[in-house]
């Protein structure tokens, strides 16, 4: 039997029902403040009613106020442990806290109600990818995608943790199938342009970038990102650009400042690089990378206490190793521009060690037996009777230059120079070759003689002639001066008939010291071992002597040392070589300003100086290991 009491509490339960379906209406209507005010009206005649303590939360965390959302689903929760969407809610305003491991707990008790939930597996996997934890949020991220294949969210989250993974080809398609989901998100197109970028694939990265921008042009990182990309597509005045947008919005980015530093450095501004490498230093003294910009461009040891900050940095086991292999490598660089030879030389050792490690933890190592492997197979397979019967086939244009042989043989200073010539570009270092080789090994594994497509080879030699061209501007020769083009110089016979081959030559130990001595943007594991560099130098002297001996090609040796003694005889002899009239605006090659991608930069901008020649033997007590090595391979110099 119904009592009057009874009555009025069933009355009062729906008046109190229908206010929270009122504001229920008004919060799903984006009416915010309304909404709000009528939840805690429903609160203040019912303490615990679960839902609205539920929304209520939900409006503080969009609004911002994270501490009140946090408290109002805490109340929800006490009241009802196992409201799963609750607990979602909780995570969302706990990780906006960084309390990553009490919102990971959270979205895990919301999946343990609801396993199905797609969204709580994608939250957990951006708290987990927080978390340093990329394996388990990959599997999270894959988990929520699986369950909602149309969750942008958990396709990005995958592509997030395959590209932290190094799984570079799989995140493209995790980003991809997160832009098709939503088109115009740039986050999503300036991580794909990153991992693209990492693929070498620089002009779509560059296009994906740019879209980027567009979109969110406030976005200092993406015009970051963009300047550093736009740097390995050989457009460093685009890249000048793009840092100089970044920066104007963030100004106090000490990265930013360097890398436009180099940049300056790149395009011969040195004046203005070094104020941009003084102020990365000023905004963050641990950025060695600043300070070996400096000493690029020729500063020296004359500030103690920049020295002591390196070795610092150096010598401090808890700094990130990467920082630690930077200032060693700049602490080198300042203190051999000073002639401090046996502290430079410690101080390039201890860096070189950092960086083998650091490779050799990653599986890069260097396989001399591989080399050689590789140096035999090219000598045995590439023969003149072989040449004889390809020929007449390949691209007929002049116009490819290229100069090859070991890094710091003297390669940049003889770019500089042709580059000079009113008819020459000099191009820099490309890829286009090492591309071109493994397409057509790829085209040609697993596969018949009659599914094979005969006229590859030839496209790919068009397109590259084509790119030199484009790049080039009209220029009759464009200097392609990558150095390990050596080890592919059978392909380009086949492939560019017409080409000219400049090989580079420097005394081995000159050569080798100043590979130990450089920092590569693009390490190669033997340039951490004297002992590996001149085991790897040798190598290529003898994959020299043998194309000099069978290639069909036009070829022409420079010795580094010929060179700096007699610059004019031997530049009038290169220039000769090119089928070019002289031009004596080539001795003036360090006056050019033209975009020089490489360590040497400052110096080619430089007059020429014999300081480089018998370098070595300022290190000598140091270098026993090359020494050894390059005496049983009976080579002095």
């Amino acid at each position: 039997m119904a009592t009057p009491d009874s009555g009025r509490n069933a009355g009062r339960m729906a008046d109190i029902s229908r206010e929270y379906q009122s504001a229920l209406a008004q919060h799903q209507a984006g009416r915010l403040d309304r909404a709000e005010a009528i939840y805690r009206k429903v609160l203040r005649r019912a303490p615990d009613h679960v839902d609205t303590l539920h929304h209520l939360g939900i409006i503080a965390y969009d609004r911002g106020r994270h501490e009140d959302a946090v408290q109002l689903i805490s109340g929800a929760l006490a009241r009802a442990p196992e409201f799963a969407e609750a607990h979602l809610s909780h995570g969302r305003a706990l990780r906006a806290l960084s309390r990553l491991d009490e919102a990971a707990a959270a979205y895990r008790r919301a999946i343990a109600l609801r396993p199905d939930n797609a969204f709580a597996h994608c939250n957990l996997a951006t708290v987990l990818r927080l978390q340093n934890a990329v394996e388990a949020a990959l599997e999270s991220a894959s988990r929520a995608a699986e369950l909602m294949p149309g969750l942008a969210e958990a396709h990005l989250n995958c592509g997030i943790a395959l590209a932290s993974l190094q799984r570079y080809v799989e995140a493209e398609t995790a980003y991809r199938r997160a832009l098709a989901l939503q088109p115009n998100r740039a986050q999503t197109l300036s991580d794909l342009g990153s991992v693209l970028a990492l693929l070498k694939r620089f002009d779509e990265a560059v296009a994906c970038l740019q879209q980027a921008a567009a979109l969110d042009p406030n976005n200092a990182n993406i015009h970051f990102r963009l300047g550093e990309t736009l740097v390995s597509t050989g457009d460093p005045y685009g890249s000048e650009a793009s840092w100089r947008r970044g920066l104007a919005i963030e100004p106090n980015v000490a990265r930013s400042w360097s890398c436009l530093g180099h940049i300056k450095r790149v395009l011969g501004r040195f004046e203005d690089a070094r104020a941009c490498f003084q102020r990365a230093i000023e905004l963050d003294p641990k950025l060695p990378e600043a300070d070996a910009g400096l000493a690029i461009i020729g500063q020296g040891a004359d500030d103690e206490t920049q020295l002591g900050r390196l070795r610092g940095l150096l010598a401090g086991a808890d700094n990130p190793e990467t920082a630690r292999i930077h200032a060693g490598f700049a602490l080198g660089m300042l203190l051999d521009n000073a002639d401090r030879f046996d502290e430079a030389f410690a101080s390039f050792a201890e860096a070189n060690a950092l960086r083998r490690r650091q490779l050799a933890a990653i599986g890069e190592v260097y396989d001399h037996a591989a080399l050689r492997q590789i140096v035999d197979g090219l000598i045995a397979s590439c023969t003149p009777e072989f040449f004889s019967m390809v020929a007449g086939e390949g691209n007929p244009s002049e116009t490819p230059v290229l100069i090859v042989g070991m890094p710091r043989s003297g390669t940049s200073l003889i770019e500089q120079i042709a580059g000079t010539h009113s008819l020459v570009f000099g191009a820099g270092e490309l890829d286009d070759i090492a591309r071109i080789d493994a397409t057509v090994e790829a085209h040609g594994r697993e596969r018949s003689a009659d599914e094979l497509d005969p006229n590859l080879a030839r496209r790919l030699a068009d397109l590259y002639v084509a790119r030199l061209q484009n790049r080039g501007n009209a220029s009759a020769r464009v200097i392609d001066k990558m150095p390990d083009n050596i080890l592919r110089l059978g392909l380009v016979a086949l492939l560019l008939p017409k080409a000219r081959i400049i090989f580079c030559r420097r005394d081995l130990r000159d050569t080798c010291l100043s590979c130990y001595f450089q920092n590569f943007d693009d390490p190669m594991p033997y340039t951490q071992d004297l002992a590996d560099c001149a085991l790897r130098a040798l190598e290529i002297e003898r994959l020299a002597d043998h194309w000099r001996k069978v290639l069909p090609l036009r070829m022409l040796t420079i010795d580094y040392e010929k060179l700096v003694a007699d610059l004019e005889g031997e530049s009038r002899r290169m220039i000769d070589f090119l089928g070019l009239d002289w031009e004596p605006a080539c001795l003036e090659f360090h006056k050019t300003e033209r975009p020089i991608m490489t360590a040497s930069g400052w110096k080619v901008r430089q007059p020429l100086f014999t300081r480089s020649i018998g370098r070595w033997r300022k290190y000598e007590p140091h270098l026993g290991p090359l020494l050894e090595v390059l005496a049983e391979g009976g080579a002095t110099a």
